[in-house]
């Protein structure tokens, strides 16, 4: 109540003030004094409320009439024209009145409707660098509208996967709302929820409801066609998504086919030729034995090359189960290279390192050393040596792999890990499909780690995987993760 007073008040002690002033310092005549009071009317006007510019005006009116107007320090004029003096000025200061509220009134308007369109504005940016799917543009524009509209909780509805994405999920949005607002598409206020239709032309996205004050028509429309558009976008992304990776699908099987075809020539050809040799029968004891081991050899390249197709198939398609143990790495680092006794004959491998204990899918891990030690035994000249290291570093197991060979070039550094890359000047003197640091980088990835490649040109390379350690016995009971 005391603040409904204080203004009128104020707004007559300042009438009040400009005719003392005009009376005692500046002695004014009437139409410099009216001037003057005309003029704190008019800032009443643009600064005050409507009630506080009448009351303004109003009390002018009066300091005229008793200063200025005959007879003096009286509320009564004896004059006629002085009826007409003070009833114009009362005119033009209440027309004043109502012309400046109604600017302020339009100014406020304008300020709203500015700040309503930057908001939209901020949420429009935030949609539109989301890079996500349709549940990531649901996230953000409920977490968004409620930064930006201070809304009590906020929920959406996604018609194409019935899914809802809710800030609180124990609020007032009930789900039977949110459907009904996608079917019919209207807007509807139950007390302090507002629900939404999010549709972009004919079509219908879902939509959106918040709980809090309400907000303007005008806006609310503004904000389901705003995240219509960003939901639209999503979804068009996705579908662009989808159809490159079935696109790059094909494009995967058809490159392995070939490379497969291309390296299975080889072991096909000598086994071909070795078996006919035999079956011919004009061969001596010795010379059977060599075809023999010729078809061994080549069958067990057979074998390897179908093993690591399976593996990297298997590793697209995501169908393999990580079985996690707790185990040291001397032991698989063992297995792997007893699985590659026979090529590792030519190089002597060195093991160094503490020897600390993984958290992983031992089956796998062993299949990721395998081929990082093939890898070095393919690239390296026979008889230098290839050191196999192990250490632990902030929780996580460091594996490195160095080899003593040509090294790679910047450029084969960046590409190395690429399905089927292999670098040009090796094509013909090395034997492979370019699968096996693939399959090795999946395999880190797999299990929350990395590989990666440290090279000189000339100087050798050195790989390196990282792997959770087993650092207690909590993370040796973590059940198995599938992948």
């Amino acid at each position: 109540m005391r603040k409904v007073l204080l203004g009128p008040l104020a707004a007559a002690t300042s009438s009040l003030a400009i005719a003392l002033l005009c009376f005692y310092l500046l002695h004014s005549n009437a139409t410099t004094a009216a001037l003057f009071l005309l003029l704190g009317v008019l800032l009443a006007g643009a600064y005050a409320s409507r009630t506080e510019a009448i009351v303004a005006s109003i009390a002018a009116t009066l300091c005229l009439d008793y200063f200025f107007i005959p007879p003096i320090w009286q509320i009564s004029i004896s004059d006629p024209q002085g009826w007409i003096a003070l009833s114009v000025f009362l005119a033009v200061s209440l027309f004043a009145t109502n012309l400046s509220a109604r600017l302020r009134r339009q100014r406020d308007e304008m300020a709203v409707r500015q700040a309503d369109s930057e908001k939209l504005h901020a949420l429009n940016r935030a949609i539109l660098l989301s890079d996500g799917g349709a549940k990531d543009v649901q996230r953000i524009f409920v977490n968004k509208c409620i930064e930006l509209f201070a809304l009590e909780e906020a929920a959406s509805f996604e018609s194409a996967s019935g899914e809802i994405y809710r800030s609180s999920q124990n609020g007032a949005i009930a789900e039977a709302g949110l459907r009904k607002a996608a079917h019919y598409g209207s807007i509807e206020t139950n007390g302090r929820v507002t629900m939404i239709p999010i549709t972009l032309g004919n079509k219908v996205y879902g939509s959106f409801a918040f709980a809090g004050d309400p907000l303007p028509l005008g806006l609310v429309q503004s904000l389901g066609n705003t995240i219509a558009v960003g939901l639209a976008q999503a979804q068009t992304r996705q579908a662009a998504n989808r159809a490159e990776a079935v696109r790059r699908s094909e494009e995967l099987k058809s490159v392995m086919i070939d490379a497969l075809a291309h390296e299975l020539k080889t072991p096909l050809t000598a086994i071909e030729a070795a078996a006919d040799m035999l079956h011919s029968g004009r061969v001596s004891a010795e010379q059977r034995e060599d075809l023999i081991s010729v078809v061994q050899q080549e069958a067990q390249r057979l074998g390897r090359l179908m093993g690591e197709a399976l593996h990297l198939a298997r590793i697209e398609a995501k169908r393999f189960k990580l079985e996690h143990q707790a185990v040291p790495v001397d032991v698989l680092i063992r297995a792997a290279i007893e699985a590659l006794a026979q090529r590792a004959a030519s190089h002597p491998i060195r093991v160094e390192g503490s020897m600390p204990v993984v958290f992983a899918d031992p089956e796998l891990i062993v299949e990721l050393i395998k081929q990082l030690l093939d890898n070095a035994l393919k690239y390296s000249p026979a008889g230098k040596p290839i050191t196999v290291s192990a250490e632990e570093e902030n929780g996580l197991v460091r594996i490195e792999v160095r080899d003593e060979g040509q090294g790679l070039t910047e450029l084969e550094q960046r590409r190395i890990f690429d399905k089927f890359y292999r670098a040009r000047r090796d094509h013909a003197a090395v034997q492979g499909t370019g699968m096996g640091l693939s399959i090795a980088r999946e395999i880190a990835e797999a299990h929350g780690g990395t590989v990666l490649v440290e090279s000189q040109f000339g100087q050798g390379s050195r790989f390196t995987a990282t792997l959770p350690a087993a650092r207690h016995s909590a993370a040796l009971a973590e059940p198995a993760a599938t992948t």
